[in-house]
């Protein structure tokens, strides 16, 4: 039985494909009236959720009329995959995973909408049921993300790169491939982390003025999801390729010969500046590049030249801070703002004009770029922590006795609580700053002295404008 069964599935390899001469529900009446029984009887276990009871009359309607409905090869993959869950026999199962993958391409034949959808759910899938087939796979990857591009999910941009660093790791492809294809899907990451944070930013501001309706809530619901899939996924990305990205790895690709050959091709200019000034955290929070790498001046300059975008300005001010020309770097930066169009590369710019700001002492000017980086992208904490900074800056700046001149280690350790509450990833930093503000506080006696007690509130006025409740710990 079991043999007649294989060979039932095999079937479908040999199966001829005719879109246009065959009648989409079968060649005869009889056809059309088995179809429409099987269609439904399928259709009745997927919407009762017996996907694997559903197979035989998902196959049968699928080799007589596969043109009828494209639900059919809608309903497929959850109907096949929950018949392979439930196979033992190892042969059936393999026969079972040809049948899922080759029902993509029939897919594409009767129904060739969503083309890049459909191409990466069968890479995906052919990875998942083919391991060893390693090459196919990551060939049908690259062949779906020239279909789907920026359109991919989250699971499928991750998929792709997983193939992309086992094929490294069996020397099948070289480190620049490897890096060619993680900036691929690095852009994909990005244009959706910006896309899903504008719409997000959209339509909180619609919630705030009162006009987000239930539509609109499970819009920001779906936006959120979605973009956490990608801030997870760019996250996994970053901690995989870390050991490559070495700035000693980089260095080989990235050197005084190359850039001789490339001076003047402004896509590889690009790569070359965004690879060599991508920044790596470590578990405390604090980052690093690779811009120390003696040809990224010349990068940076001959980019600058060639296009003034917003890619291209940054270069410049990361220059210039290497120098330790803070005026010119912030000029710069705020060049890259106003050419931006990623929200999220804009907010990071914002905060690195506010740290720049703050050491040339312009606090209030810091302050307000802080601000603009929080706006630009919703639960991040960097920005408070970096505002609970320029707060401890601003020690005995404002106020008019000594509680009040020490009241900004309140207004930071009230920043750099929030920030652990949206941002979780900022912890361990914020305990650090919290710590040492801490001890700054004004003393209990001087308070008493004073008239002041624990639970008051104390205004900061000048620049600062926050109020804030004496607390002693």
């Amino acid at each position: 039985m079991k043999r007649v069964f294989l060979m039932a599935i095999a079937a479908i390899a040999s199966l001829t494909v005719n879109a246009q001469s065959e009648k989409v529900w079968g060649k005869t009446a009889a056809d059309s009236v088995k179809c429409w029984e099987n269609y439904n009887i399928a259709g009745s276990y997927y919407k009762n959720k017996n996907y694997a009871e559903g197979y035989d009359a998902w196959y049968q309607l699928y080799i007589t009329c596969p043109g009828a409905k494209s639900n059919t090869f809608k309903i497929a993959p959850k109907i096949i995959e929950s018949k392979i869950d439930a196979e033992t026999d190892p042969a059936v199962k393999m026969e079972l995973a040809k049948v899922l993958i080759e029902q993509y391409d029939q897919r594409l034949v009767y129904f060739p909408e969503n083309e890049g959808f459909v191409k990466t759910e069968k890479a995906s899938k052919y990875l998942k049921y083919f391991e060893d087939s390693l090459e196919t796979g990551y060939a049908l990857f690259q062949e779906a993300f020239e279909a789907a591009g920026d359109d991919m999910y989250p699971s499928h941009l991750n998929s792709y790169f997983n193939s992309a660093v086992r094929m490294k790791k069996a020397d099948k492809i070289d480190l620049p491939t490897l890096l060619a294809d993680y900036n691929f899907i690095n852009d994909a990451l990005d244009h959706n982390i910006n896309k899903y944070n504008n719409e997000i930013i959209e339509l909180e501001a619609k919630k705030e003025n009162g006009e987000c309706d239930s539509k609109c809530e499970k819009s920001i619901v779906r936006s959120e999801k979605l973009l956490d899939g990608y801030d997870k996924v760019q996250s996994n990305i970053e901690k995989m390729l870390a050991p490559t990205l070495s700035c000693e790895n980089l260095s080989i690709i990235y050197n005084e010969e190359k850039f001789a050959e490339n001076s003047k091709d402004a896509a590889w200019l690009r790569t070359a500046a965004r690879m060599l000034e991508k920044e790596k955290k470590d578990d405390e929070g604090n980052v690093a590049d690779c811009t120390d790498n003696p040809v990224y001046f010349k990068i940076a300059e001959e980019l600058y030249k060639l296009e003034p975008s917003a890619q291209a300005a940054r270069s410049m001010a990361k220059l210039a801070y290497k120098k330790n020309d803070l005026g010119t770097s912030s000029k710069y930066y705020t060049e890259a703002i106003g050419l931006e169009d990623d929200s999220r590369r804009k907010a990071k710019d914002y905060l690195t004009v506010a740290v720049i700001e703050q050491k040339r002492g312009n606090l209030s000017v810091a302050k307000t770029n802080a601000l603009k980086a929080s706006k630009l992208r919703k639960n991040w904490g960097d920005p408070y922590l970096v505002l609970a900074s320029i707060y401890g800056s601003a020690a005995d700046v404002c106020g008019s006795n000594a509680i009040e001149k020490k009241a900004v280690y309140w207004a930071a350790i009230d920043k750099l609580n929030y920030a652990k509450s949206i941002d979780p990833e900022c912890t361990n930093k914020a305990n650090q700053q919290i710590a040492a503000y801490k001890k700054a506080l004004p003393e209990l006696s001087t308070a008493f002295a004073l008239g002041i007690k624990e639970g008051d509130k104390i205004n900061i006025g000048c620049w600062i404008n926050e109020t804030v409740v004496v607390k002693f710990y």
